[in-house]
């Protein structure tokens, strides 16, 4: 039913925002516009990054020069880092992203010129949702609907963007890796933090993003009014697609309009390259895969650090596929393949891989868990400290710093997870769960954007509750009346009490 539904929609202009350039986002985001014109749908998107593939039915505005992620947050600043930053950091951490992608992208010449344009019309507007709320206001430039695509997983913005409040009990904050069932102390500093946020957010944030919005779109009066704020932008998002899944994240209150699609950007599996495939299905005791991300690059790795991680490598029965992203390596083991580059889709998919060494990013741990291979994680900053301690605490990974690593202590973590067969075996339970799914999640994704389009919006779907106050939500106006109320009558009763009693008293000195 829902594919013949899909299938007669009528072909619509999309306009793409993707103006945020991490190599691992995009890569999720290409698999949307892949799937939005394979539909029929024509795409404009705005991006950092080229497609880098032949697409019919799709336009690009490139944001030229990039935002230079790597002069921002060199690779040798996270490889020598010893400690995980704290969650206020890393709070601010995005929010400083947010601003500095945002401002870049807009001041793009290429974006300038799209901007100016008054010759465009379009059905929809898909943005990611990664910290680039200035950008909502290309909604109404184009009077459009928007949805949008939250690659990293929930916020509690996002709950407030549907009309729910996150209850600070038992929902943990973003960044922390607490279960739902947070004791006296968690839930202390999850409601700090999660104030920190709101406050923050709130106040210096959303107004910073304000004030960016009329600085770029403020030409836009003179045609359409006043602009709207971003925060009511904010509030008119028709649907958030949440890369989420209940087995990594837990279960949380929610609205239909808050979809899980954990696991969209994951496509069926391709042959293999021809010497990738001869050396796993060669591979007698099976096979590791290591990789640390788009952005972490292997080449940019200490030396000393990458000679450790050989030497223990070249002691293991199974053999090893690294990607590397340069030739600049030596003294590898025969039982090393190093390679620039690996469909790691396809590689995790092989039924000789047994163990997948990764740095606990969103994408590759959920096609981990998909595809059901346990996982070393070595954490560097961002979600993917959680995450790690998510998939530990669910049973089928383990988790090292890359600080702490020698060749005694990776050397123990290897052979713990390759010998002991409950991690192979909660790996593959994991796999049934988050395979289990009432729809395909691309499906369900590009289904909600035409249900968006068919629906003008689909304005039906939205919890009236968006446009209310926290102090009209939480009641706190009627409690406030209810006490003033209170108040008085009490007031009352004693003065009039007090009048009777006088009365008593006067009536008794009479008779006296």
């Amino acid at each position: 039913m829902l594919m013949t539904v899909v299938q007669t929609t009528h072909s619509s202009k999309i306009l793409f925002l993707a103006p945020f350039n991490g190599p691992s986002h995009w890569l999720m985001l290409k698999n949307f516009i892949r799937e939005l014109t394979g539909r029929g749908h024509e795409v404009t998107c705005i991006t950092g990054l080229k497609f880098g593939e032949t697409l019919g039915n799709y336009t690009e505005v490139l944001i030229d020069p990039p935002y230079p992620l790597q002069d921002k947050f060199p690779l040798a600043e996270l490889y020598n880092s010893k400690s995980y930053s704290s969650d206020l950091n890393n709070l601010f951490l995005y929010w400083r992203l947010g601003l500095a992608t945002s401002r870049h992208g807009l001041e793009s010449k290429n974006v300038q010129k799209f901007l100016n344009r008054g010759d465009l019309h379009f059905d929809l507007i898909v943005s990611e949702q990664f910290f680039q709320d200035s950008w909502l206001m290309f909604a109404h430039k184009f009077r459009a609907p928007i949805v949008t695509i939250s690659t990293y997983g929930y916020s509690d913005f996002m709950d407030r963007a549907m009309g729910l409040l996150t209850p600070w009990s038992c929902v943990p904050h973003m960044l922390l890796d607490y279960e739902s069932g947070m004791n006296f102390f968690q839930r202390g500093y999850n409601v700090f933090l999660s104030s920190v946020d709101y406050l923050l957010r709130e106040y210096y944030y959303m107004p910073e993003m304000n004030k960016m919005a009329k600085e770029f779109f403020g030409g836009l009066e003179s045609k359409q009014g006043s602009l709207p704020s971003v925060q009511s932008l904010e509030k008119s998002i028709s649907v958030i697609l949440i890369n989420s899944h209940p087995t990594l994240a837990k279960p949380r209150p929610t609205m239909i309009t808050l979809v899980d699609i954990a696991g969209a950007h994951i496509r069926p599996t391709k042959p293999l390259p021809r010497d990738i495939k001869q050396f796993m299905d060669e591979a007698e005791h099976g096979v590791i895969y290591f990789s640390l991300g788009a952005y972490m690059q292997s080449s940019a790795m200490p030396i000393e650090k990458r000679l450790t991680l050989l030497k223990v490598f070249s002691k293991l029965k199974q053999r090893v596929i690294w990607k590397f992203e340069t030739d600049q390596i030596d003294n590898v083991p025969d039982n090393v393949m190093v390679t620039k580059w690996a469909p790691q889709n396809d590689i995790l998919a092989h039924e000789k891989v047994i163990l997948f060494i990764s740095h606990g990013g969103q994408f590759g741990t959920f096609e981990s868990m998909y595809h059901g291979v346990p996982v070393l994680f070595i954490p560097f900053f961002g979600d993917q400290h959680r995450n790690a301690i998510r998939a530990v605490r669910n049973g089928f990974a383990a988790k090292i710093l890359f600080a702490d690593i020698t060749e005694e202590s990776i050397t123990a973590v290897l052979r713990e997870l390759i010998d002991n067969k409950q991690y192979y075996r909660r790996a593959k339970e994991i796999s049934f769960l988050f395979r289990d799914t009432i729809v395909d999640p691309m499906n369900e994704s590009i289904f909600w954007m035409e249900y968006v389009i068919r629906h003008k919006g689909a304005p039906h779907l939205k919890f009236n509750a968006v446009n209310y106050s926290i102090v009209e939500y939480l009641l706190l106006d009627w409690v406030a009346s209810a006490v003033l109320g209170l108040i008085v009558v009490i007031g009352a009763l004693r003065i009039f009490c007090r009048r009777k009693s006088t009365k008593t008293t006067d009536k008794k000195k009479k008779y006296k």
